[in-house]
């Protein structure tokens, strides 16, 4: 496989591909090391050497702790250890079968081992299918701050199996959606008609997760380092950033999919209050929130501390909380300043929401 940016590959062109990829590797005397938690090791690894027919090459598997918690600079030297245990150098090559959260570290260790070796993701849920794995953003959380610590370092290939999603529970693939949402707010609304009204289960997962990742390369490829445009793709984020991050600190269970989706609901709040946005589209997003999600009670009572998690964000500068903001599907703009007293009204009328 050549080196080809953010290359990404389905289905059963992925299964060939890869074969091709192992074989190339073995040929030419690379080392693979696959990275995997107790998830992916035990539900989805079987299913890639079965599907590629890849049990006849040799690779070095990695083995991590699920979860966000698990998230640190302590697993990223693990893997650095692990790498240097197994003789990895500068030819090798990092295989990220899991996650957001693993394919995020994954991708961080490989752009520093070595000063960088080459790196893969296989993502195994939804929310990394159309978000993590794809457009090059690395990290790990630092003192219960969400990606404090990071880099942008493109793998040289995405393979995407739909069939590892038939290994996750219900809750996995409802926090996946809310990413998958975001990118109808704010690149195609198509994907709200797609979602209104549908049950989880009905859904065309191959569809949603193509036009996502459709949407997210060509963000990406026009500003790889978030300098203007691929902003937009924070859209939900400052809000749910911050939550995900006081959760974490307090040790309350909660995954990224849970907490951007009550991001989005208060950003399309401010949209509203702010931009032009018609507050039907708020109203159509708040009932497929409560289809979807539960209440989360504790972000309105907690409302300063989250705010001061909001200033260490590292999409805010000056002491300014920057948000995406959308005058309509479709039309983002980034950068938007909104004060503290905004940002406690929209938590406010979060909390008015609880059924």
């Amino acid at each position: 496989m050549n080196k080809p940016e953010g290359r990404i590959f389905f289905g059963s062109e992925a299964c060939e591909t890869m074969h091709h990829y192992f074989d190339s590797c073995f040929a030419s005397g690379r080392m693979i090391f696959i990275l995997v938690d107790e998830n992916s090791r035990k539900c989805c690894l079987p299913i890639l050497l079965s599907n590629c027919d890849l049990n006849q090459y040799k690779f070095t598997m990695i083995e991590i702790q699920s979860g966000e918690k698990n998230k640190t600079l302590e697993t990223v030297a693990f893997i650095w250890e692990q790498l240097t245990i197994g003789g990895a150098d500068r030819k090798s090559v990092l295989i990220n079968l899991g996650g957001g959260v693993l394919c995020d570290m994954g991708g961080f260790a490989a752009s520093c081992y070595n000063r960088g070796i080459e790196t893969v993701n296989i993502p195994t849920t939804l929310l990394a299918m159309v978000d993590a794995a794809v457009g090059g953003k690395t990290g790990f959380d630092f003192i219960t701050y969400k990606n404090h610590i990071g880099s942008f370092y493109q793998p040289s290939g995405i393979f995407v199996f739909e069939e590892f999603l038939k290994t996750l529970e219900i809750r996995q693939i409802e926090a996946g959606l809310a990413e998958v949402i975001k990118y109808g707010f704010i690149s195609d609304q198509s994907l709200l008609e797609k979602l209104y009204g549908s049950k989880t289960e009905t859904l065309s997962f191959n569809e949603l997760i193509q036009i996502c990742i459709h949407a997210k390369i060509e963000i990406t490829t026009i500003d790889p380092n978030e300098q203007g445009l691929r902003k937009i793709l924070n859209f939900g984020h400052t809000i749910g950033h911050a939550i995900e991050s006081f959760a974490l600190n307090r040790e309350i269970d909660i995954l990224h999919g849970e907490a951007v989706a009550v991001g989005l609901l208060c950003e399309l709040w401010l949209s509203v209050k702010y931009k032009s946005l018609d507050s039907n589209v708020l109203n159509d997003y708040i009932l497929f929130y409560h289809y979807h999600f539960s209440h989360l009670t504790y972000v309105f009572e907690n409302a300063n501390e989250i705010i001061d998690r909001m200033m260490l964000d590292k999409k805010n500068s000056s002491g300014l909380l920057k948000f995406v903001l959308i005058n309509k599907p479709g039309e983002p703009i980034w950068d938007e300043v909104i004060t503290n007293d905004g940002v406690k009204e929209c938590l406010e009328f979060y909390n008015t929401l609880k059924i």
